[in-house]
């Protein structure tokens, strides 16, 4: 007899990689107790895998492509084909690498400097012209705005775009004036200079704040994902019927809090309270 497969089914390492992610989320919820060896098994392990993916992630991503397999192999042949100049030159990068692993030996870890130091030289290099491009002149660019193409479209204010209009197209202009015055040093600020300084810090508080808010709204955000997860809502019925994330919240719960009796218990923690 065939037996019939239930085509939702989820695979086992599905459902127990649920699981772990439920535990491994309060574990991370278990530093709001204090430091503890169990937040600490799960920053580890978030560390190890993070860690691990970006090596693996790097390695086939650039390392082997660009590396291995124009170095060593040539139209599917090991080692085969003609050593020409540009294959020559990949042993550059080869020789740097060499150089660069020196860097856990204890004779011969000054020789790491040779690759630090001619990436952190290429990496400024290339990216002097490319930040100023898309970020300086970008930002200035953005910053003086077209009075009479704003007018047009957003007349002085519209709040369907966002308050946007000539109103808040010159705030912006005079705002950053402002805060490039205010850390403008040579000119004392006294007589107009002070009251210019004084609206630009007001226009830096209000991006730190607005800044600070989006910040605050991202980590919310987060939360609420882990919080929908551990009661199961970020899941179609089908799955939830079968990973049961709220029995599994419950039960991690249950044996970070025995854990934390434990380690209590034995002492653990003695040394913080003491400091």
């Amino acid at each position: 007899m065939e037996t019939l497969m239930d085509p939702n089914a989820l695979p086992l390492v599905q459902i127990l990689g649920a699981w772990l992610s439920i535990f491994l989320t309060i574990c991370i919820f278990s530093f709001l107790y204090g430091d503890n060896p169990i937040y600490k098994l799960a920053e580890h392990i978030f560390l190890g895998v993070s860690i691990g993916y970006g090596v693996v992630e790097i390695y086939y991503g650039n390392f082997k492509p660009n590396l291995i397999n124009k170095l060593i192999i040539v139209d599917g042949d090991f080692l085969g084909g003609e050593w020409s100049l540009y294959r020559v030159l990949l042993l550059v990068p080869l020789i740097m690498l060499v150089l660069l692993m020196m860097k856990f030996t204890k004779n011969y870890s000054w020789l790491a400097r040779l690759p630090i130091a001619f990436v952190v030289a290429a990496y400024a290099g290339v990216k002097l012209t490319g930040e100023a491009n898309a970020r300086l002149m970008t930002q200035v660019a953005q910053s003086i705005p077209d009075l009479g193409a704003v007018y047009a479209e957003h007349q002085i204010w519209t709040w369907d775009a966002d308050g946007a209009g000539v109103f808040s197209a010159l705030f912006l202009l005079l705002g950053l004036c402002a805060c490039l015055l205010h850390f403008y040093f040579s000119a004392p600020h006294k007589g107009p200079m002070k009251y210019i300084s004084r609206f630009g810090v007001l226009v830096l508080m209000l991006s730190f704040g607005a800044s600070f808010g989006y910040t605050v709204m991202g980590r919310i955000s987060l939360a609420i994902g882990r919080a929908q997860e551990l009661l199961g809502l970020d899941k179609p019925a089908v799955e939830t019927a079968q990973i049961h994330p709220k029995i599994a919240t419950g039960i991690s719960i249950a044996v970070i809090i025995i854990g934390l009796v434990v380690w209590r218990m034995r002492g653990g923690g003695a040394d913080e309270e003491t400091l």
